[in-house]
């Protein structure tokens, strides 16, 4: 993809013209942090109910009446969107490949949350941290983002989403909207989405393949793991084959889904033949 064609695409979607740009996106969403902000407003009269741990005892002391702080909720926070680059994500046997379509769909989400002023930061991983850009605002910053996913390319490395949320960790990344976009086809991550949406908020996209639930009868056929790069021959026209693989498929999505939505992380599946700016509605909705 190019990055003409990605801008093109990007401002075809453009989110802001929808509903879903005042959700999640918006610049103007409270802090994740509940409680007491961290921004000082003003001081006033201590009423019933306010927090005893914000008494201004410098004030109250040279006055008869009880006054304490109060605080304004923070409202900004940073955006940042984890982009799996590892080898699985080559597959694409309709429209585009996964890659493709996770540098679509982050695109338009970077330029949709810039758009609103808001801070984008962008992770690239596969088993570790391919590249990383810090958060940047304005449409200097997008192009920065646009240019380096068009240059992004499939690595070697398998699927390691604990590796990127823990470089997030590391950087001290805290009260931010979190998008991760990748095929999951992971394993040992279920901690770390857990224990960062404690103080995040997480949104789990995950892109696929019809291929990789349903492989064409093609007989004997040398298959490659894209991402450990092992080899075998199989009949892909055994029936046994063809029903084994689809029920581990299927068992590893049903896996995928019911921990994202018992652990309350909204997530969405988007195809290589999906429109995305359909999708990308609902999952903002």
């Amino acid at each position: 993809m190019t990055l003409d064609e990605l801008i093109k695409t990007v401002q075809k979607i453009d989110l802001l013209s929808n509903k879903a740009s005042r959700q999640k996106l918006a610049g103007s969403n409270p802090s994740l942090i509940k409680g007491r902000g961290v921004v000082f407003d003003s001081i006033r009269k201590y009423e019933p109910g306010d927090d005893v741990r914000n008494i201004n005892w410098s004030v109250t002391a040279r006055f008869s009446d009880t006054y304490i702080n109060t605080f304004n909720e923070d409202k900004v926070r940073s955006i940042w969107i984890l982009i799996d680059v590892s080898g699985s994500t080559a597959i694409g046997t309709v429209r585009r490949s996964k890659i493709d379509l996770e540098m679509e769909v982050a695109a338009t989400l970077a330029y949709s949350a810039i758009r609103k002023n808001d801070s984008v930061g962008i992770v690239f991983f596969s088993d570790k941290v391919e590249r990383l850009i810090m958060p940047v605002k304005g449409m200097q910053g997008f192009w920065q983002i646009a240019k380096a996913m068009v240059e992004s390319k499939p690595c070697n490395g398998a699927t390691s989403i604990d590796s990127a949320l823990s470089f997030l960790t590391r950087i001290n990344c805290s009260a931010s909207l979190i998008f991760i976009v990748s095929d999951f086809m992971a394993s040992g991550y279920e901690r770390a989405c857990l224990t960062f949406a404690q103080y995040n908020d997480i949104f789990a996209i995950r892109v696929h393949d019809k291929i990789e639930l349903q492989l064409p009868k093609l007989g004997w056929v040398k298959l490659k793991d894209m991402e450990t790069g092992t080899q075998k021959w199989v009949n892909t026209s055994a029936g046994n084959f063809t029903n084994s693989y689809r029920e581990q498929q299927l068992r590893a999505q049903e896996g995928y889904n019911g921990f994202l939505n018992t652990s309350g992380i909204k997530n969405i599946a988007i195809s290589t033949n999906d429109d995305v700016a359909e999708k990308l509605s609902l999952l903002m909705s």
